[in-house]
């Protein structure tokens, strides 16, 4: 990449408390110490628990010809830049500015030599509790079977739904996303789905691109290890909604936290909001802004459904499982029509759509329908524990457990739900991490209010193998708290560990 001179990277940066040297020149930028080559920008923000400054001296070894660095009162501070012979600028605010920074660096130009905005791309922002992944790879996977290509940026990685490349959060860093956005932007994609975090919300991660569509999918308890509420983790995810940019917002109309946004959106000038939802039948009292499915039919090779928007009607065939899936068939279809997609056309496309990765994941069984699905949140399970009690008359066996370091008043409500929700309980360890198990399973159990009729195995493969031994024609086994994940971990290691594998290992055992 063309190298950028740092004067201008930093000209429309504020609260730089010096001269900024004419004669630097960076070949890239990175938070990471450990990233940085010869001829990089090293930026050290504040962090929770150090100051990034605290690498500056291993990103100069390693060939950084400038440090910026996040303005701090702390007495060590002084120590740090000393310590360094490269230009040092401090910078008030900076966390706040790096996308601004990342802009400048990463821009691509027009025939005309001039930036393009978002490096040409349409982007559609998606948040909430569940359902971001689903509905970001639904979003993509019809847009493509629509010759518009289309990529994702979440979880399960980014780039195209069908060629993912890894990645290690939700959303990036503000840097990874402005090159990830220009790299993709490069290999041709119009569009991009997000996933929106609420740490990326609140760590301004997604700073600098404006997104033409937000999506919210439901709110429900998550994350209170770092929001602390779910006040402050309604107000993190707020923040994608109230962005001077937005053309079009689509919000579940089911969720009290979506109609909390609409009615204090509603007023905003030049803003278009769309509102989906599932009725149980036809109902001729909806506004043209609302779309809306119902009569919906759920099989074990997936959805049908009517849906209605204004003077529009169509009916929704998608092979994936459960209500839920419905609305996020809903929230992707809306996202669509934000974007002038024909509504036939949008309709039609949904018949494409394909299960994500370890979302209501099936597993190939020749008796039981056998689902993986990541819910690990109460919200999540007792959505997917529902989802499953229309695709069966019979049992449900529910596997699951709780991660370790993570929020803990969750475990013995996800017990609660999963003791109402299911007929056959295994309770079993997921990344416990730092955590000793066997507290964790204590803290789980006393959500139970029968303990003595749940099964407690600590060996998560020996727990799948428990649950599909016992499970008979008809029946449905949900493995559930993982789903795409390919390790457990644990305390001083990480071992492979799929729940999609296990269960197909033992399921073919078991068939022979």
């Amino acid at each position: 990449m063309k190298a950028s001179s740092l004067v201008f990277l930093l000209k429309n940066i504020s609260g730089i408390s010096e001269d900024v040297p004419a004669d630097i020149f960076v070949n890239g930028i990175s938070l990471d110490s450990r990233a940085i080559n010869k001829g990089m920008l090293f930026v050290a923000l504040k962090g929770t628990q150090t100051h990034g400054l605290q690498y500056a001296k291993k990103a100069q070894e390693q060939g950084a010809v400038a440090v910026i660095w996040e303005s701090d009162d702390s007495s060590h501070i002084a120590a740090l830049v000393s310590d360094l012979s490269i230009p040092v600028i401090e910078i008030q605010g900076l966390s706040l500015q790096l996308g601004e920074i990342a802009q400048c660096f990463y821009q691509l130009l027009d025939d005309k030599k001039k930036p393009k905005s978002n490096y040409g791309l349409k982007l559609i922002g998606v948040t909430g509790t569940d359902g971001k992944t689903s509905v970001s790879h639904f979003f993509a996977q019809a847009m493509n079977a629509l010759h518009k290509p289309t990529a994702v940026i979440g979880t399960l990685g980014v780039g195209s739904p069908d060629n993912l490349q890894a990645s290690t959060h939700t959303t990036p860093d503000v840097l990874t996303v402005h090159k990830t956005l220009r790299d993709i932007a490069i290999e041709g994609a119009e569009f991009v789905a997000m996933e929106v975090s609420s740490h990326a919300l609140e760590q301004e991660r997604v700073n600098g691109i404006a997104f033409d569509v937000a999506i919210l999918t439901n709110l429900m308890r998550d994350h209170l290890d770092y929001h602390g509420t779910v006040e402050a983790y309604a107000k993190a995810k707020e923040k994608l909604f109230i962005r001077p940019e937005l053309k079009t917002i689509i919000l579940n109309k089911e969720d009290d936290f979506g109609r909390k946004i609409e009615k204090n959106l509603r007023e905003k000038t030049g803003l278009s909001i769309i509102s989906y939802r599932v009725e149980s039948h036809q109902n001729s009292e909806r506004n043209s802004n609302e779309l809306v499915a119902y009569d919906a039919q759920f099989t074990s090779s997936g959805i049908e459904a009517k849906v209605v928007f204004g003077n529009e009607r169509g009916v929704i065939k998608a092979p994936v499982l459960g209500w839920f899936n419905l609305s996020n068939l809903l929230a992707t279809l809306a996202a669509m029509l934000a974007l002038d997609v024909a509504f036939s056309d949008a309709v039609n496309s949904l018949t494409q759509v394909k299960t994500v990765a370890g979302r209501m994941e099936r597993v190939e069984s020749n008796n039981a329908l056998v689902v993986v699905d990541y819910a690990h949140t109460p919200g999540a399970l007792e959505s997917v524990l529902k989802a499953l009690r229309g695709h069966t008359s019979k049992r449900i066996i529910c596997v699951f457990g709780c991660g370790g370091d993570r929020d803990r008043g969750k475990r013995p409500l996800m017990a609660s739900i999963a003791e109402k929700g299911a007929d056959v309980v295994i309770v079993t360890d997921d990344n416990p991490r730092t955590e000793d198990p066997v507290m964790i399973m204590d803290e789980i159990i006393a959500g139970f209010e029968q303990v003595e009729k749940v099964t407690i195995e600590h060996n998560r493969a020996k727990a799948i193998r428990l649950a599909l031994q016992q499970a008979q024609t008809g029946d449905v086994v949900l493995i559930a708290g993982k789903g795409h994940e390919q390790v457990q971990i644990l305390a001083h290691t990480t071992e492979p560990f799929d729940d999609r594998q296990q269960a197909a290992q033992v399921l073919q055992e078991l068939a022979a």
